[in-house]
């Protein structure tokens, strides 16, 4: 099936991510992960608010009317949209100085689920997994991580997803949504060479997933129940970061693009790198939850 992406925003972000969509205030959240920029898109405004955070970002996620949750370089912090002051909560990596935060998400209890990479030799594989509880404690879920990247779940939220780019895969583990354990990690999709470097995740109602394909143009669905590929969306940017259903029916697929690392080349054939796109979709996506902190 052919689906039409639409460019919603010409950012030329530098390295586009993490697009999260909150309900409540109706916005689609994304970041420029290393100018440090966290971007407030507003569909029905059709205006986009920049605020600087002042060092590199991994994720943004929902946390209230007036506040979101970050996974910055200096770990986890929330951020009061009014004041545009961000709090610590925790840094789990404080000693691995070349490590940084990349993407996360959160489950449905408000666990805000994030991992890191080192940014300096991703191939020394010191990244972790991390899920930070909502009584404000953090714990290691995976180590030795390449890049950690896509977190989602299933629908019945018994089984979460997860990729680690430089695995080249997509992993499911058993998920008790009471208490946050992952537990039997298995291969549910080998990601083939053509499509490059799997990146940002999420999933639709009928349990499939939808996967960034860095350096791949494109955005691909995967059945994990067989691991194979069951259509893709094609953009006009080479290397597409993440996705996340949005809109009031989030039947709206929101897709961020970067163009960090390309040559002048490749930028006069792909002028549309770093931008927000935006599909028209026949499926419903999982809703994105907001970090809950007691």
């Amino acid at each position: 099936m052919k689906r039409h992406w639409e460019l919603v925003l010409d950012q030329k972000a530098l390295l586009g991510e993490s697009p999260s969509w909150d309900a409540h205030n109706e916005v689609l959240y994304w970041i420029d992960s290393l100018k440090g920029y966290l971007h407030i898109y507003d569909p029905t405004k059709k205006t986009n608010r920049t605020i600087e955070l002042g060092e590199q970002v991994g994720c943004v996620v929902p946390k209230s009317e007036n506040e979101v949750a970050l996974a910055l370089k200096s770990g986890y912090h929330v951020l009061n949209l009014q004041t545009e002051k961000c709090y610590p909560i925790v840094d789990p990596e404080k000693d691995y100085l070349d490590n940084s935060f990349n993407d996360g998400k959160c489950d449905p209890k408000g666990r805000f689920w994030a991992g890191t990479v080192n940014t300096k030799d991703a191939y020394k594989f010191t990244g972790s997994l991390y899920c930070l509880n909502m009584d404000g404690k953090v714990e290691r879920a995976l180590d030795s991580v390449g890049c950690s990247n896509g977190i989602t779940w299933s629908p019945d939220y018994k089984t979460m997803y997860y990729i680690d780019t430089l695995a080249f895969n997509i992993k499911a583990f058993d998920y008790c949504l009471s208490s946050g354990a992952i537990s039997k990690g298995r291969i549910v999709v080998k990601i083939p060479e053509q499509y490059k470097l799997p990146d940002g995740m999420s999933a639709d109602t009928e349990g499939k997933l939808w996967v960034a394909h860095w350096d791949a143009a494109k955005v691909c669905r995967w059945n994990p129940e067989n691991g194979e590929l069951l259509e893709y969306i094609d953009f006009p940017a080479p290397r597409i970061t993440s996705c996340v259903f949005g809109g009031k029916n989030l039947n709206e697929l929101y897709v961020t693009s970067a163009r960090d690392g390309l040559d002048e080349e490749t930028i006069k054939k792909y002028p549309f790198s770093g931008g927000l796109f935006r599909v028209k979709m026949a499926v419903r996506g999982l809703p994105t939850f907001a970090f809950k902190m007691r």
